[in-house]
């Protein structure tokens, strides 16, 4: 799979501040330092089709770092443009907001990367160290390394993240990836469900004296997609919240990405995906009303210590031909860094196919639904260093936020 590329912008004795940020975003990025704002432009058009991302910050006397990060956003050469500055002030935010400026990251927000403080650690030797925390029989031999977690999460239910979960586990298996599914709204749960199954897998069952393995609990939805959960009964979930951890880390032992659903209620099995998840994705609709679940869940986050980095704000439900709602990111201190995504409405023949556990149906459909859903995964797996080498994901990746409606004559306006 091929990792994101950084190219970055600043003053030479800046560079360790930008190279962390880099990492902070893209943990296996690889990151190229341009001496000059002209050289970093060249050098993004120069890329071709290769996922990369420019980061600018402090470049010195001679160079406005906002105006810089704004023409590489009107250029159109890189999947995210990242400003790092010393302080985020109200009209600096909004002026990058409507430069198409990505992100505005604080200096004091970067995180400084193990890798400098530490020599002797890595990548290799975390994901083993995590490893012999898990139960022996948990473990795969020779694993060196554990996939992926994205989790599904809002302050609410009925806003879409359950069929949002089936739609990209679908997507992701189509590019070649083994996908890993968990349902951890354990009462509740229905994820099965949208793939036509009759039941899911009693997690429960792992509180009994003589507990199945993990791995036999699994339901195939596909060859490439094995889903775990809820609970056969909604008294019993309390049972098997204990278990969630090891669950998760089994999965990530054996697939490619894993995609977790949680509840719209807070609970013991929300947290701990919360704090474990690469990067936790929180789902709300157009409604007023989910302002304050976003607020609620995204709290619950920063308030576990997750990285502001790590969390992201989906909207379901969004209108292809409408601008995104940067209101939203004022719900919760924290959120203002967290990148938007946007998923569009897929109209009631989408929620049909859905009802009757035809996902599969769904995720093959050449839809507005279907193109966002596969656009926000790719842009998640990029930023992870985890999008597959094949064109759909490619495509996928570069995928528009915002669809343009077709006027007559509009190659006849004036400008300005």
């Amino acid at each position: 799979m091929e990792a994101a590329r950084c190219l970055c912008c600043c003053a030479p004795e800046k560079r360790e501040i930008l190279s962390d940020a880099a990492r902070m975003l893209y943990p296996e990025a690889d990151c190229t330092f341009s001496s000059s704002a002209g050289e970093l432009r060249s050098l993004l058009i120069q890329e071709g089709d290769r996922p990369r991302a420019a980061i600018v910050g402090f470049c010195g006397p001679g160079v406005s770092d906002i105006n810089l990060c704004a023409a590489i956003a009107a250029d159109g050469c890189a999947c995210e443009v990242v400003l790092v500055v010393d302080c985020v002030s109200g009209s600096l935010a909004a002026r990058a907001k409507s430069a198409g400026i990505s992100r505005v990251l604080e200096h004091s927000s970067v995180q400084p990367h193990p890798v400098r403080e530490n020599p002797q650690h890595n990548r290799s030797q975390a994901n083993r160290a995590r490893a012999e925390m898990r139960s022996p029989e948990l473990a795969r031999d020779g694993l060196d390394e554990q996939a992926p977690l994205v989790a599904l999460c809002s302050g609410r239910g009925g806003v879409g993240k359950t069929a949002i979960a089936a739609t990209a586990a679908l997507v992701a298996a189509s590019w070649g990836m083994r996908v890993a599914l968990v349902d951890l709204d354990l009462a509740n749960g229905n994820l099965y469900s949208f793939f036509g199954l009759k039941r899911g897998a009693d997690l429960a069952a792992l509180s009994q004296d003589l507990p199945p393995k993990i791995a036999d609990l699994a339901l195939s939805v596909s060859p490439e997609i094995a889903l775990w959960g809820p609970c056969g009964l909604p008294e019993l979930a309390e049972e098997a919240v204990p278990f969630a951890g090891a669950l998760l880390d089994h999965a990530g032992s054996h697939a490619d990405l894993v995609i977790a659903d949680t509840s719209s209620t807070t609970t013991d099995a929300v947290a701990e995906v919360l704090q474990r998840a690469d990067r936790s994705v929180i789902v709300y609709d157009g409604r007023r009303s989910s302002l304050a679940s976003l607020s609620r869940i995204g709290g619950l986050a920063v308030r576990l210590g997750v990285a502001r980095t790590r969390i992201m704000r989906l909207e379901n439900h969004a209108d292809p031909y409408a601008k995104p709602d940067f209101s939203y990111a004022r719900a919760e201190k924290g959120l203002e860094v967290a990148r938007p995504l946007r998923v569009f409405e897929g109209g009631m023949e989408i929620s049909q196919l859905m009802d009757e556990g035809r996902a599969g149906e769904v995720a093959g459909y050449a839809c507005d639904f279907t193109r966002s859903v596969s656009a926000c995964l790719a842009q998640i797996l990029v930023e992870l260093g985890r999008l597959p080498d094949c064109d759909e994901a490619r495509r996928s990746a570069e995928e528009p936020s915002v669809k343009r409606r077709f006027r007559l004559f509009s190659h006849g306006r004036e400008a300005g």
